[in-house]
């Protein structure tokens, strides 16, 4: 990485959260998370994924997560996203949540991008060969929203324009998923197919997630027992996970599926890493496979269950 790239992922990490409105809904999420260190222990599930979607919370066990992502654009200035995101297990099998999220693009002021609120519930309760989710997000987003929470239709972002007609910009949108996903043991294979529905044109896009994961050996609890497992060393390769996700665009109503080099597509390996029974973190370098991708977005996400 060369040294501007540096100087500037160390300046907009501090400056990332300067604009008020966003240091305050993070620092909501914040607050929350160093709260939960005084709930009753429980298992942290943190989702190994970054944009493909599969286990729902359990019941009563919220989970609370802080996703920064620093991003090389493959046109204009090199950004960086943060989301904030909480979800809540109302049943074993539904799941709610709220997001909130915002960026620095290098050279112009931070930004808020809006708010996601979502619900996802598993279709039948004792699936023995696919477990299959139906999962819904209202996104009161701008247009200067960038975090790849999904990737969908044509074309990538447009950091060339005006910031501030960018952020006056509503970007309304219903998305919509199928969600499937099988264990093997500690091994999982999820997939999503995705569809997006923009609220004041009723157009829809499409794109897809699938990952597959390998759970660590060690996670702070026994799944079937609900019993605690003895902790290894805080360095211990039982508390890692790592896997593989792929994330990309199906293009549009009018022109579905593959158009390689004028849809984003990403692939890259996922770590994660057990904390304690509560804290988890991961680690995602996606790389960009086509023309109008990203070359370069290193995810990282920070999770607390309580």
């Amino acid at each position: 990485m060369s040294k501007s790239r540096r100087e500037f992922f160390r300046r907009t990490f501090i400056a990332a959260t300067a604009p008020a409105r966003l240091r305050q809904i993070l620092g909501f999420y914040f607050l929350v998370m160093a709260a939960g260190l005084a709930a009753a222990s429980a298992r942290a599930q943190m989702d190994p994924f970054f944009t493909a979607i599969n286990y729902p919370e359990p019941k009563g066990h919220a989970m609370l997560m802080f996703l920064p992502d620093f991003q090389i654009a493959h046109q204009g200035n090199d950004f960086i996203t943060e989301m904030g995101m909480a979800e809540y297990g109302v049943t074993s099998r539904w799941t709610v949540g709220a997001m909130a999220e915002g960026q620095k693009i290098s050279g112009l002021p931070g930004s808020f991008g809006g708010l996601r609120f979502n619900t996802y519930f598993q279709v039948f309760p004792s699936d023995h060969w696919l477990h299959f989710t139906v999962y819904g997000e209202y996104e009161d987003l701008n247009g200067a929203a960038l975090y790849k929470m999904e990737v969908s239709g044509f074309g990538g972002e447009d950091l060339t324009g005006p910031l501030a007609v960018a952020r006056r910009t509503a970007a309304h949108t219903f998305e919509q998923r199928a969600i499937v996903y099988h264990d093997w043991g500690r091994l999982n294979l999820t997939f999503n197919f995705i569809s997006e529905t923009n609220l004041q044109t009723w157009e829809n896009d499409f794109g897809y997630a699938w990952g597959i994961y390998r759970q660590p050996r060690w996670t702070g609890m026994r799944m079937a027992e609900g019993t605690p497992m003895a902790a290894p060393p805080p360095l211990s390769l039982r508390r890692l996970g790592v896997g593989l996700e792929m994330i990309g665009a199906l293009g549009n109503a009018h022109h579905f599926g593959f158009y390689w080099h004028k849809e984003q597509q990403y692939l890259g390996p996922v770590f994660g890493y057990q904390i304690s029974p509560r804290w988890s973190v991961r680690l995602e370098p996606a790389f960009g496979l086509s023309a109008v991708s990203d070359p370069l977005v290193l995810r990282v996400g920070v999770g607390c269950s309580f």
